[in-house]
């Protein structure tokens, strides 16, 4: 398939600096696609940005911003020099951890002004476009905190539940105007970020991705590159409203669901107990 020629030359990667973002950006530069990537660090951006040309052939741009300022869809438009964005991958993150009511304030405002203000804002006005050209794609990147409570990232779940739910909607809803959406569901991912998060609580992936003690119920954190690759696999093919990086999630999940919700959520909760201790 031409992505090109069926969304459109720019596609936007949010979060794209580095791990899942990056492995997104780099498939979707593999077919054609120019590559506007968003994040907060400028050097890693740059980097990323002039890999991904390098590599490709494709045009760049990087633009630098954070995705908890109020005024985003203005600084992404000054970055696009005037050219549509085509295609959206939101995969920017704030992680809050903590149990909910000991959280600062501030790192609510945050949590729900990455995961929830900023796609909607972002989706809302370069989805308008999309739909005047009849054409465009996009990608919400949620996770498997979305599918349950989950002790000590109340708060992230619950954010990325609404990107999954936002996702699955925008997907019968564009599409009645040819543009594509769906959520893409994310579970242990061995990303920059990710391992960073386990050395700063000392989790149990804070040593390797294989620890030796690593329980049999725990998931082998998966790679960037398989998680994307496993995306636009699907994607070729058809689009779904829900799309999972790892097919074994998509089994988990469905036997969660079959489980007992609170006896599901206190397991968990004693995981992480175990886990981040």
């Amino acid at each position: 398939m031409d992505y090109v020629e069926k969304y459109g030359r720019w596609a936007l990667v949010l979060g794209g600096s580095e791990g899942l973002g990056r492995a997104i950006a780099h498939e979707l530069a593999s077919r054609g696609m120019s590559i506007a990537l968003a994040a907060r660090r400028k050097g890693p951006l740059d980097e990323a940005a002039a890999a991904i040309a390098a590599d490709y052939g494709v045009g760049t741009r990087a633009i630098p911003l954070d995705l908890s300022s109020d005024d985003v869809v203005d600084q992404i438009e000054q970055g696009m020099e005037g050219d549509d964005v085509s295609f959206i991958a939101y995969n920017a993150a704030a992680e809050p951890y903590g149990e909910f009511v000991e959280l600062d304030l501030e790192e609510h405002e945050r949590n729900l002004a990455v995961n929830v203000v900023a796609p909607t804002h972002i989706v809302r006005h370069f989805g308008r476009g999309m739909i005047d050209r009849g054409r465009g794609g996009i990608v919400l990147c949620c996770s498997l905190a979305s599918t349950n409570g989950l002790y000590m990232w109340v708060a992230y779940g619950a954010a990325k539940a609404y990107l999954h739910i936002m996702g699955e909607g925008l997907w019968y809803e564009l599409g009645q105007h040819g543009v594509d959406a769906c959520s893409f569901m994310i579970g242990t991912t061995w990303t920059d970020n990710f391992q960073r998060t386990q050395e700063r609580l000392g989790g149990i992936y804070a040593k390797g991705r294989i620890p030796e003690d690593l329980p049999p119920e725990m998931a082998i954190p998966q790679l960037p590159e398989e998680a994307a690759g496993n995306l636009f696999t699907q994607l070729d093919e058809e689009w779904l409203p829900l799309v999972y990086a790892n097919p074994v999630d998509e089994k988990r999940v469905k036997m969660m669901q079959a489980a007992d919700k609170a006896q599901l959520i206190r397991m968990a909760a004693q995981g992480q107990r175990d886990w981040y201790s």
